[in-house]
């Protein structure tokens, strides 16, 4: 699961066009800020292998802004759910007051939750220098279709795990 790192006290940089400056505030006060109107996004490394590939544990950043717009099929969100445990995943369903999430890299989807629980949509994450669009339309297609081959995927896992488990009874593998 991709949480963030250290949830009670994580770094926020807020980008000026002529220099970078970093501030340590918890999630929680950044998203009383972002209630306010008066917060900026924030960039962190996430702790966690849930949205592998698209986002790496500790190596790449991701940028956060506070809600602007209902969320959509497809969209990276923070969210805090059950209280106290911050988690970035996809939007993989979503009903009238509730939405369900899916990490990249995760087997089953989290469990439903009233939409109030999600805090802010992931804009990018940074790679190398490089900033990947995350709240594109473009984007969110690609994580429908990367959600869309879940069974696929599945299936590769199981397979593999199977083929591990034969080459270690046959000795061929330890």
């Amino acid at each position: 699961m991709s949480t963030i790192q250290g949830a009670g006290e994580t770094q926020q940089a807020v980008s000026h066009s002529f220099r970078e400056e970093t501030r340590r505030i918890s999630i929680a006060q950044w998203h009383a800020l972002a209630q306010s109107g008066t917060v900026l996004p924030m960039r962190i490394p996430l702790d966690g292998d849930s949205m592998r590939p698209l986002i790496r544990r500790n190596r790449d950043l991701v940028s956060i802004i506070p809600l602007t717009r209902p969320v959509k099929r497809g969209d990276v969100v923070l969210f805090e759910y059950p209280a106290g445990r911050y988690v970035v995943h996809r939007v993989r369903r979503m009903e009238k007051d509730r939405v369900q999430t899916l990490g990249d890299h995760c087997w089953n989807p989290d469990p439903w939750m009233p939409q109030d629980c999600v805090l802010g949509l992931v804009t990018e994450a940074e790679r190398n220098g490089r900033r990947i669009p995350l709240h594109t339309p473009f984007a969110r297609g690609l994580g429908r279709v990367w959600m869309a081959g879940l069974p696929l995927r599945r299936l590769w896992w199981k397979c593999k795990s199977l083929a591990g488990r034969v080459l270690r009874k046959l000795g061929w593998r330890k």
